[in-house]
């Protein structure tokens, strides 16, 4: 099976030269992670919210107010991208090896979709593969009241895309990328550029997830898809005995593949 199969071919997209402000605010409303950005037409890099988060959260665009800043200051370029024609694991290949989220697809170099994550793992609904055979240990944990930016630098170090809150041994919540980049872009959007240092204010609790669907870790690859692709979850806690075990996400399923 090949990457045009199972790709998103209607890719939307925005001009490099509009304000970040404009992509954050078509992400939300069309409840989409990473937006294709163009420059006269023709694709010149990607967009997604762990851009944004990372980009609104240096100390070099700290006091820069959102609607100052434009896409092309925090997309990614140049593109890393497949033919229609590569096959569903290679690009499952590519994708763990580059450590992205995404590949646009191209017909003879011009843009005809793309393939995410989330296509090449629908691809394994059936799967009866354990989840404690590819589960990550150790995950990376968080207070409620610790603050936002001691969070994203915690899934910057470790290179992961969410953090789970725990209070006394128990889940409360989780925070993600979506939920960091959201909250930081919020907040600086309300306030001036004097108020801007507010930032490291922020606490995990303002922008974490509070209702977490969690599984034990006996439950199988098929039964984390079926959540994740209701929910839009890219990740699920693990639990042995209603004790935090662990974490399964896409990428985790991805090397199924």
């Amino acid at each position: 099976m090949a990457v045009e199969d199972i790709m998103t071919k209607k890719v939307i997209s925005v001009d490099k030269n509009r304000k970040l402000s404009d992509a954050v605010n078509l992400m939300e409303k069309k409840r989409i992670s990473r937006i294709a950005v163009t420059i006269d037409g023709e694709l010149c890099g990607i967009l997604t919210e762990k851009d944004v988060a990372d980009h609104i959260g240096t100390s070099r665009h700290g006091k820069s107010s959102p609607s100052s800043l434009h896409i092309s200051t925090a997309m990614k370029s140049p593109i890393i991208s497949v033919e229609k024609d590569v096959s569903i694991k290679k690009a499952a290949k590519m994708m763990l090896k580059q450590g992205i989220s995404s590949l646009p697809v191209l017909d003879k170099g011009k843009l005809a979709g793309i393939v995410t994550k989330t296509d090449i793992v629908k691809t394994l609904v059936d799967s009866e593969e354990k989840l404690e055979d590819i589960m990550k240990i150790g995950v990376v944990t968080v207070s409620a009241n610790d603050r936002i930016v001691h969070a994203r630098r915690l899934m910057l170090d470790k290179k992961i895309g969410r953090v789970v809150v725990v209070e006394e041994g128990n889940i409360v919540g989780v925070l993600t990328e979506r939920g960091a980049a959201k909250a930081l872009f919020t907040f600086k959007q309300a306030t001036d550029r004097v108020q801007s240092s507010r930032i490291r204010s922020i606490l995990v609790k303002d922008a974490m997830t509070p209702t977490v669907i969690t599984l034990d870790i006996k439950a199988k690859v098929k039964d984390a898809l079926k959540i994740m692709i209701k929910n839009k979850f890219s990740g699920i806690p693990l639990t042995r005995g209603g004790k935090l075990a662990g974490i399964v996400t896409k990428t985790d399923i991805l090397k199924v593949k």
